[in-house]
């Protein structure tokens, strides 16, 4: 299988404008740093990707459509799933994608290790999702993956040592972005690219929001519709970002 590569592959923009219109990420970043990040990973056509926490399938669908992967999604939210199958179906890619239903720690033991080139963990997935927080979700990737594989991600962070408020608010799950970054490392990582959520991102961000909600697909769980309520505000808050990271196992 040939190596799609920046440098070799089609550009960026080019591969975005191939996609439907609709791009339904609940992160800021979305699309256009997924697509960004499989092509600086070098990703290969037809790699085994898994994608945590999918919600209703945008990510598992795009990387499906633009680079022919083979994916698999979960999240414990039925709707969602049922919402994700039928993306994938009406953009042409039903026998590329499998959603399934998993919670707690179904998860774990789903799923053979080394088994996936590619884990999606967007909106948080990876940390947020799993049993064990930020740094059990880094361990249970870096055990899907092949070695060499390259985990694509993005949490909401501090750029300081998060206040004694933010870890109220948080729960204790709001990490600096130093510790973050240091619990991929801890977890067999080694980062290639972080970047913080532009304006722009978090414009887009709120614009897909108020599309979903139009169309009443914004529902979840509690602690879902939660997440994405503190992810929302976090745009007008100093000491809160968003930080998109690209890692590959070592």
């Amino acid at each position: 299988m040939s190596t799609l590569r920046p440098e070799t592959g089609a550009a960026l923009d080019t591969i975005v404008a191939t996609l439907s219109t609709d791009a339904f990420y609940q992160s800021p970043g979305g699309r256009r740093f997924l697509i960004a990040a499989t092509m600086l990973a070098g990703v290969k056509r037809g790699s085994r990707v898994l994608d945590v926490a999918c919600g209703i399938g945008p990510a598992s669908v795009d990387i499906a459509e633009a680079f022919d992967c083979k994916v698999v999604g979960f999240d414990n939210f039925a709707p969602y799933l049922a919402f994700g199958r039928q993306l994938a179906n009406s953009r042409g890619v039903g026998k590329l994608v499998t959603f399934k239903e998993l919670d707690a720690n179904e998860p774990l033991t789903a799923f053979d290790a080394g088994s996936f080139d590619v884990v999606l963990g967007l909106g948080g997935g990876v940390s947020d999702s799993l049993p064990g927080g930020l740094a059990a979700g880094f361990q249970a990737a870096a055990g899907w993956l092949a070695s060499g594989g390259v985990l694509i991600a993005g949490d909401l962070i501090s750029p300081v040592e998060p206040s004694e408020l933010m870890k109220i608010v948080f729960g204790g799950s709001l990490r600096s972005e130093s510790e973050f970054l240091a619990a991929l490392t801890s977890a067999g990582f080694e980062v290639i690219f972080s970047s913080r959520a532009t304006r722009l991102d978090w414009a887009t961000l709120k614009s897909t929001m108020n599309t979903l909600r139009e169309r009443s697909l914004d529902l979840g769980p509690t602690d879902e519709r939660n997440r994405s309520t503190l992810t929302e505000a976090a745009q007008d808050h100093p000491e809160i970002a968003y930080l998109n990271v690209v890692a590959r196992k070592v």
